[in-house]
């Protein structure tokens, strides 16, 4: 059932009127009760259910996460597989994997730890936690156990949620090509073809979920970024074909501290997910594919069954990731943040 932003309920000569308003992200809720001439007025302020936690800054499958030429990880990694090396690559937090770990730097300044049942010709700031290794600049630490196979945070049926929602909007069937400087607000909505957005100017407003059927691609500083009615809040962009982003294309939250703009794919390729710059304040997600970072690539967070990086490419994990709120699915409810009576 719709509720508009004043509703009013009469009961014999007795009424009482809620007022709903935006207080940034989330929302006041007023009633106002008369009983006989008597009033009571209540206030309720509510904020949007905690939704998806990234603890890492990657999280990566049994594919493995294979890191070359300077590339860098600022915040944690779990893999459920191995971490390679080469040239230079470095993990400013914590690495745990499940498999080995090889040529890698890991942790500064005293903090960060590597936890792995074999570590090999590697640095390691804090802890080294492994039961075999060799060519390290310390000895292996044996009183840890290995570390076990991590699920991940999003499941099959949050994506198919997700579908669900985007579904609501209704389905609308081709191809959008977007280019010279376009501009489209769209969603909730399924689209049944490929999206291409390309040329300096050209962007993509998002106000509601996305399912896109085939392939996304994003090139010379074009844009996909979400509604300022977002605020702080976040959004989802399924394909089921490959995403891309090239030539300064990015993918943006509303501008809001704490928005974000989640790419994800259930494609299976080996280039599910390809960046080669940074892409913006994205959230990317190819849980049965392979993410390509090169080029000076970057993003906030990245899950897939594996990961490539090399040629400068950084993802740096900010803390806000640790709740992030989407506006759809299981997550997409309320929570009351405080109750009080008011004149």
């Amino acid at each position: 059932m719709a509720i508009g932003s004043s509703e009013t309920i009469t009961l014999d000569s007795n009424m009482a009127t809620t007022t709903i308003s935006s207080v940034g992200s989330g929302k006041e809720i007023t009633s106002l009760g008369d009983v006989s001439n008597y009033e009571r007025k209540v206030a309720l302020t509510l904020v949007a259910g905690e939704g998806v936690s990234f603890n890492y800054g990657m999280q990566i499958g049994e594919g493995g996460l294979d890191m070359k030429n300077n590339s860098i990880i600022n915040g944690n990694v779990y893999v459920n597989g191995d971490i390679t090396g080469e040239n230079n690559p470095k993990i400013t937090g914590t690495a745990i994997a499940t498999g080995t770990i090889d040529n890698m730097t890991i942790g500064q300044s005293g903090v960060g730890n590597a936890y792995a049942p074999t570590v090999n010709n590697s640095t390691v700031s804090g802890n080294l936690y492994c039961q075999t290794g060799s060519g390290n600049n310390k000895v292996c630490d044996t009183s840890q156990a290995d570390p076990e196979s991590l699920d991940f945070s999003i499941s099959d049926a949050q994506i198919q949620s997700w579908k669900d929602d985007a579904l609501l909007g209704g389905t609308q069937t081709g191809n959008i090509n977007l280019s010279g400087g376009d501009a489209l607000t769209i969603g909730p909505k399924k689209i049944v073809g490929n999206l291409n957005l390309s040329n300096n100017g050209t962007s993509l407003t998002i106000s509601g979920i996305l399912w896109v059927t085939g392939n996304i691609s994003l090139s010379n500083d074009s844009q996909i970024k979400l509604s300022s009615s977002y605020g702080g809040g976040s959004e989802v962009i399924i394909a089921e074909g490959t995403i891309s982003s090239a030539n300064g294309g990015s993918f943006n939250g509303s501008g809001t501290t704490g928005s974000y703009l989640m790419m994800l794919t259930t494609s299976t390729a080996a280039g599910a997910i390809d960046i080669q710059n940074n892409a913006g304040t994205a959230i990317l997600v190819a849980p049965y594919g392979k993410i390509n970072f090169s080029n000076n690539a970057g993003a906030k967070e990245a899950i897939a069954k594996s990961i490539f990086m090399q040629n400068d490419s950084t993802l740096t994990y900010e803390s806000g990731l640790i709740n992030v709120n989407f506006t759809s699915g299981p997550s997409g409810g309320w929570n009351i943040k405080s109750w009080k009576e008011t004149e």
